[in-house]
């Protein structure tokens, strides 16, 4: 663990991130949550509950979209983590964040990684999260778990990516942030449409039809 937490911070620490600040559009921030068991590295998603208004049934990291009462993005991804999934912020150690990326529901979403100290128990929310998955990483920097299709928007073709691990499917902002990870940390890029980032800021204008 002492290796990948070096190897995070030697790539985040110095680098330029994103920041997409577009009054439009809501502020968001999720965790990526790392932690050690079964002498593998993993990372923890929820599944969140079908009777959801957005994104039902779907994979997710666990966050959500800032309250007033957040001072910054890091208290959204670390209360949301809290209040659906239940490990307390002091088990949490925040080590860098991605790029800001947008998306269809029109929020900005701001990537946080972190760290699980130790021993944790969850404690799901009954009101937003069905179940909790935790998958090995290493099933993100091989090919065989990766597909990705082009979804034409507006004269423009989005890459929309998914990652396929036993029976479940990740994919949409979940998958790309996933995939960014891994580009950055490891220099690994399974998808074709190279030159497409989503943190672009003038594909909001192109996505959306906008002038």
């Amino acid at each position: 663990m002492e290796e990948f937490i070096n190897l995070i911070k030697s790539k985040l620490e110095n680098r330029k991130e994103f920041r997409i600040d577009n009054p439009n559009f809501r502020p968001s921030a999720v965790l990526i949550p790392f932690f050690y068991e079964e002498n593998k590295l993993k990372v923890l998603f929820t599944v969140r509950h079908k009777d959801l208004k957005h994104h039902k049934g779907e994979i997710s990291f666990p966050g959500g979209k800032k309250d007033e009462e957040d001072k910054d993005l890091i208290e959204t991804a670390l209360r949301e983590t809290k209040e659906e999934v239940g490990i307390d912020r002091n088990q949490i150690t925040i080590l860098g964040r991605l790029d800001d990326l947008f998306t269809i529901t029109r929020y900005i979403i701001t990537p946080y990684v972190g760290i699980i100290k130790g021993n944790f128990k969850i404690k799901i929310s009954d009101k937003e999260v069905f179940k909790i998955i935790k998958v090995p990483l290493s099933i993100f920097g091989e090919n065989g778990y990766f597909q990705e299709e082009a979804w034409k928007q507006n004269e423009t073709s989005y890459p929309i990516f998914y990652y396929y691990w036993r029976k479940n499917i990740i994919w949409g902002a979940t998958a790309y942030i996933m995939n960014q990870f891994i580009e950055i940390i490891y220099n690994f890029q399974p998808s074709k449409f190279e030159n497409y980032k989503r943190t672009d800021p003038s594909l909001i204008k192109r996505f959306f039809g906008e002038k």
